[in-house]
């Protein structure tokens, strides 16, 4: 049945072919920049909504009325450059191109499709943002947002007849055309009138209302390090882009469709021959030391493991407890999940748990979230929040901060840095400004301190000082697949483990604790892989997201471990350390075996097949790892170290009272968390409500019995002054 429906099409193509001129698939060719742009605003609200509601949807949900105002303004802004190349192609393509006219489309019909095209953009934004915004709110921006819309309209019109009634820019314009057309002008100047063609003056002149949008967009949003910025919605820079790209690009095939000249392949040798010319690369920041005692510890304390671990356990006598994280990557899901679950534990076993945390191996968003886990600790070695409640949140906390979205500073940066080096265009953005370093400073507001620069440097001292855990963010060397340890102490290089930390490979150099996030993090496409500032001959390497390697962190930690007590065991004063807890803090559920599977979905296999197999076997295929190989260290170490692995993972379906927000994001059986750098307030509290339900579950529960009971560690109502 399906393939009688699918042939149907096929036959009526077939069946009308010779009833359509030539000129129908010519006009079809001509206008294909608009077609497919007018399509990608039709589809791309359902897209966002339906079909890729995890990736795009957030991209809808707004914050404020204003936001929705400027949303529906661009959105009908954008249905306008498309409608106005696609009126000059049908205007002037018989000119141009000798093909027979065809219809003609008024002032007024041009502005009504423009509309028209904006339309299920407005809808889809209104009715997703009633999660921020009330009836009252969404009416105003709506309103508002129209008015603007239709104001900017007026004001094309208004512009493009200015234009025409000038007669000193009317004949620059002119001349400016004969001089690029090379006097094959045909399709841009009427030859009666020897005035510009039909269309013309409308595209210049909304293309320099566009201009004067992207450039004011770009100076008022530009990200700062500074909390509770204003901030453009991200939706805004993917409009700016349709339409910017519209009215340049679509210009661009009207003037070289006449010379049969491929635009595409023209643009794509521009942009790889600019790379080459200007040896165009992103880059990540690193510094030299401040001063000569920084370099110093480098090469003499940070390896001392024994001595550094000695300083963060000095508050326990006797046989010491060690716990050892590992923070799983997944976006900004998993930011929120492992600070909330680190506080939660917190909470719940007291401070001595915290204290006793030794490492912590983080990995892509799991690494955001450490950063701001460890941002907000005292000079006591715990989470500053254990002092207030911590479920009374507030704007300075750690979950707060690792949840804040940074989709609008990708947005900017993308638009405004990393556009014009792909154009061809390098030169007009300085060489270290990127989409990675918008979100790295968009980042640093959200820290405890904004102001106050953290670097590795700074966090070797709060580590030296027993206030901090080891931190290791893991990320990747692209050119030769291992792992690369940014952390403030020294792991050295281990060829045979295909590892190498940060102080062996940049000797000398410190790096910012936001960069260092942001490189774990490197999700594809999101953040640009770079590699380092300094030119370090033969060892240029480039920086990827860790999670292609090991998406757990565990492997870091484990191996770690392992070569800690080999060392200890033979050591004659020895840190004592006879009980080793190592938590796997996962943010999403469990992967449930997949049953009735239809194998449906041919073409998407197909073409997206390969990409979805490796996000699919991640996860399944590392828990399933990670506890096998923690198994193989328990039995190694039996009698003589006890070591308890605990994974925790984001609650399934069957473990969420219906009362909890988080409830409604599953569907299927299976949890729909955002994929993309954002998440709402339904979605933060569905964070929440998910360590509130495994919180009286059985596995957290065995945790708080062993802490408390079997290894009599100090409950949560240790409150002494000394701490």
């Amino acid at each position: 049945m399906k393939k009688i429906i699918w042939f149907l099409p096929v036959l009526a193509v077939l069946a009308t072919w010779p009833l359509n001129s030539d000129a129908v698939w010519k006009y079809l060719f001509f206008l294909r920049l608009p077609i497919l742009m007018g399509l990608f605003l039709l589809l791309l609200p359902k897209l966002a909504k339906d079909w890729l509601p995890a990736m795009l949807k957030n991209l809808f949900v707004l914050r404020t009325k204003w936001q929705l105002a400027v949303i529906i303004m661009s959105a009908i802004g954008a249905g306008t450059s498309v409608i106005s190349v696609a009126a000059i192609i049908l205007d002037n393509a018989p000119a141009r191109f000798a093909v027979p006219p065809t219809i003609e489309i008024s002032e007024f019909w041009q502005y009504g499709i423009a509309i028209a095209l904006s339309l299920y953009i407005c809808i889809i934004a209104i009715d997703l943002s009633k999660e921020k915004l009330n009836n009252k709110e969404r009416q105003w921006g709506t309103f508002v947002g129209a008015g603007l819309g239709i104001g900017q309209l007026f004001f094309v019109s208004f512009l493009r007849h200015w234009l025409s009634s000038n007669t000193f820019l009317k004949k620059i314009l002119v001349d400016i055309f004969y001089f690029v057309t090379k006097h094959h002008t045909f399709g841009y100047i009427n030859p009666q009138t020897g005035e510009l063609s039909a269309g013309h003056l409308t595209a210049i002149a909304y293309l320099i209302i566009a201009v004067v949008i992207y450039i004011t967009v770009g100076l008022l949003f530009k990200p700062k390090s500074k909390t509770n910025r204003p901030e453009a919605p991200a939706l805004l820079y993917v409009l700016l882009l349709i339409s910017m790209v519209t009215l340049v690009y679509g210009g661009a095939t009207f003037y070289f469709d006449y010379f049969r000249i491929p635009v595409l392949v023209i643009f794509i040798s521009f942009s790889v021959v600019s790379y080459v010319a200007f040896d165009v690369n992103h880059f990540f920041q690193v510094n030299n030391f401040k001063d000569s005692e920084d370099k110093r510890k480098v090469y003499s304390d940070s390896n001392n493991f024994q001595k550094i671990l000695e300083k963060r356990l000095k508050h326990q006598e006797g046989e010491r407890t060690l716990v050892i994280i590992c923070a799983s990557g997944g976006g900004i899901q998993a930011s929120g999940w492992t600070v909330q679950v680190l506080s939660g534990l917190q909470e719940l076993l007291g401070k001595s748990f915290t204290k006793a945390i030794g490492l912590i191996s983080a990995v892509s968003g799991g690494s955001v979230g450490t950063m701001y886990y460890l941002d907000r600790f005292n000079k006591h070695g715990f989470l500053e929040e254990s002092e207030q409640q911590i479920y009374k949140k507030t704007t300075n906390d750690s979950f707060y901060a690792a949840t804040k979205d940074s989709l609008d500073a990708v947005g900017w940066g993308l638009v405004y840095l990393d556009l014009w080096r792909f154009i061809g265009l390098p030169f007009l953005v300085r060489p270290e400004f990127d989409r990675g370093t918008a979100v790295e400073t968009d980042w640093q507001g959200e820290m405890k301190e904004p102001k106050k620069i953290k670097t590795f440097g700074t966090w070797r001292k709060q580590i030296f000082d027993g206030e901090i855990p080891i931190p290791v963010f893991n990320a990747i060397l692209v050119e030769n697949g291992w792992r690369f340890l940014m952390t403030p102490v020294t792991f050295s290089k281990a060829p045979e483990k295909k590892y190498i930390d940060f102080n062996t490979l940049y000797e000398a150099y410190d790096m910012n604790v936001v960069t260092a996030a942001r490189l774990s993090a490197t999700f594809p496409y999101v953040s640009p892989i770079c590699r380092s500032s300094v030119n370090i001959p033969n060892q240029n390497y480039h920086v990827a997201d860790g999670g292609y390697f090991d998406n757990s962190g565990f492997v870091t930690a484990a191996e770690w471990l392992d070569e800690q007590l080999n060392k200890w065991s033979k050591a004659e004063n020895n840190l004592n350390i006879k009980r080793v807890l190592i938590l796997q803090i996962n943010p999403f559920p469990k992967s449930a075996s997949t049953e009735n599977v239809q194998g449906n979905g041919g073409w998407f296999m197909a073409t997206l097949g390969p990409l979805l197999a490796i996000f699919k076997v991640r996860d399944p295929v590392l828990a399933s790892r990670n506890a096998k190989e923690a198994d193989l260290l328990v039995k190694k170490w039996e009698n003589k170290v006890d070591i308890q692995y605990f994974p925790i993972f984001f609650p399934s379906e069957s473990e969420i009272p219906p009362e909890f927000a988080v409830s409604e994001f599953y569907k299927d059986g299976r949890y729909r968390p955002p994929l993309s750098w954002r998440l709402t307030d339904k979605e933060k509290q569905a964070i929440r409500d998910g360590w509130e339900a495994i919180k009286t579950g059985k596995n957290i529960q065995k945790i708080k019995q062993l802490w408390h009971e079997t290894w009599n560690m100090p409950d949560s109502t240790d409150r002494r002054p000394e701490d």
